[in-house]
């Protein structure tokens, strides 16, 4: 039985959080760290304060670095690669570049030395050098909604190792949300996890994994199993994990099927009834979700513009022109406002998770 490890962690106080961080590391399966390189995959959506809840607190990844430090690890990098990822960006203003300094941890710039990859099915893709030379991940995730996929978590956190660019015009390839998830799990088995934690102390409700509402939760959640990891924080958030894309192309896939024993808390006692989720689109089923999109895919994009397009608030706009360069779609553009073509518009949310104003709200309809 797969064990998930739930503890209380009160507020972002380093001796809280360490304390947090082993009693949920003691009471799961930890992988053997000794004379192994780890790589620690933290969730920076954003290079943006701590204070702003996108990404990994720092002192959820200190607490991570030193635990892998103590039980012998011979190396112990840290990495993540934003949407749009400039040559400076190596995690300064959300502290995890301080840490890596007071830690001896090293920072990779998943930009360099990129690597393509094949996955289950014969897709390429790029992907951080880095995991050619490590002996696991773990994946450092934030407890945080998601526009497009309802939840973000251990899994879709590893969607980071694609560097910058590459990784929107995987929405492109991928339209539905049941396509998306069934990509995200085949690049998941590439990525070596063998451990996943949620800094769940402050979560973030409604429009994620940017631009939502913070939300005190007070946890911190970590196992061996990223998917049952997720399952839990989707319980915990008040939702059927059937009903979330990526545990269920994980289920079919054979992933995250075990039953979870919970040594310290039960998710089940945890619900949030009153935490801010985004509406779940009604199941279309497994032949249409699976299999008809690789028959019919302009039948599969033609579906996704069902879902609401990205509005934009034109007062609140900084005109920094980030939306307009990840959208994979091209369907922006800037002149004195941004405009969009809601003929192309594929609603990946892309430009929602990058804007730096909240200036893009995605109304439910």
């Amino acid at each position: 039985m797969n064990r998930v490890g739930i503890a209380r962690c009160t507020q972002y106080d380093e001796a809280i959080v360490e304390r947090a961080v082993r009693q949920v590391v003691d009471g799961t399966l930890f992988p053997s760290c000794s004379g192994k390189r780890v790589l620690i995959k933290p969730n920076i959506l954003s290079d943006s304060r701590p204070e702003a809840g996108i990404t990994t607190h720092p002192l959820v990844v200190k607490a991570m670095i030193r635990i892998c430090q103590e039980r012998g690890a011979s190396q112990v990098y840290v990495g993540d690669s934003p949407g749009l990822h400039t040559p400076a960006f190596h995690g300064a203003s959300c502290g995890i570049a301080e840490v890596c300094r007071m830690t001896g941890a090293t920072w990779v710039d998943f930009s360099r030395d990129a690597v393509q990859m094949t996955l289950e099915g014969g897709e390429k893709v790029t992907v951080a050098g880095i995991l050619d030379e490590v002996d696991f991940t773990i994946s450092l995730a934030r407890f945080k909604t998601h526009q497009l996929m309802y939840t973000t978590g251990a899994v879709k956190n590893i969607f980071g190792i694609m560097p910058g660019l590459n990784k929107s015009p995987m929405h492109l390839r991928h339209p539905s949300r049941d396509d998306f998830a069934l990509f995200m799990t085949r690049l998941f088995r590439k990525a070596k996890v063998a451990y996943a934690l949620i800094d769940s102390v402050i979560g973030m409700e409604g429009p994620g994994p940017a631009n939502g509402t913070l939300r005190y939760v007070g946890l911190m959640i970590g196992g061996a199993d990223a998917f049952l990891v997720d399952r839990a924080q989707a319980i915990i958030m008040g939702h059927d994990p059937a009903d979330i894309p990526i545990l269920e192309a994980g289920r079919r896939a054979g992933l995250g099927t075990g039953e979870i024993a919970y040594p310290l808390l039960d998710a089940g006692d945890l619900v949030i009834d009153d935490f801010r989720r985004i509406e779940v689109e009604k199941s279309r089923g497994l032949f249409s979700s699976l299999v008809l999109p690789f028959l019919t895919r302009a039948r599969d994009r033609r579906k996704a513009q069902q879902r609401p397009e990205p509005q934009f608030d034109h007062d609140r706009c900084v005109k920094c022109s980030r939306c307009v360069q990840i959208c994979p779609a091209k369907a922006l553009s800037l002149d004195r406002t941004v405009t969009i073509d809601t003929g192309r518009c594929i609603r990946c949310y892309c430009c929602a998770e990058v804007c730096p104003a909240d200036a893009i709200r995605i109304e439910e309809r």
